[in-house]
């Protein structure tokens, strides 16, 4: 773990340390992401129930990426424990959750449809011949 500013707990009776990345809202990971987790069912359960207005659910689109941003920043400074890592992920997969059920509630905000610039796609003269559906029928039929 990167080195806290000082050993200061972040809630009584806790014994591990603030890393600097979570200076800001001043918890441990394990309570952190405890804290997004719980947050993010809340959130759940308001747009399941439809109990969040358009502001609401922007609020918890703007939470979501922060706190996913956070995180991010938090797992590339940090050597962490087999049990943090899973903790992280599972906290990750909670905000990626709530981020699609924001995206499909009615009246949500409509996600951005991306237009590819001509070119990105390979043609078939840059796609091996492996991959093309000609070459693997006969590839079988070999066999």
């Amino acid at each position: 773990m990167s080195k806290p500013i000082e050993h200061r707990a972040c809630i009584p009776r806790c014994k591990l340390p603030v890393p600097t990345e979570l200076d800001s809202v001043g918890l441990c990971v394990h309570h952190f992401t405890w804290s997004v987790e719980e947050a993010c069912a809340e959130m759940h359960r308001q747009v399941a129930l439809r109990k969040a207005t358009v502001e609401r659910r922007a609020e918890m689109a703007t939470y979501v990426g922060e706190c996913a941003l956070l995180l991010a920043h938090l797992t590339s400074n940090l050597c962490l424990s087999d049990d943090l890592k899973r903790r992280i992920l599972c906290t990750f997969l909670s905000l990626m959750n709530v981020r699609e059920n924001l995206e499909r509630a009615p009246n949500g905000h409509a996600p951005e449809k991306r237009v590819f610039a001509p070119g990105l796609f390979p043609t078939s003269a840059v796609v091996p011949g492996w991959l093309k559906s000609e070459s693997n029928a006969s590839v079988g039929s070999q066999g």
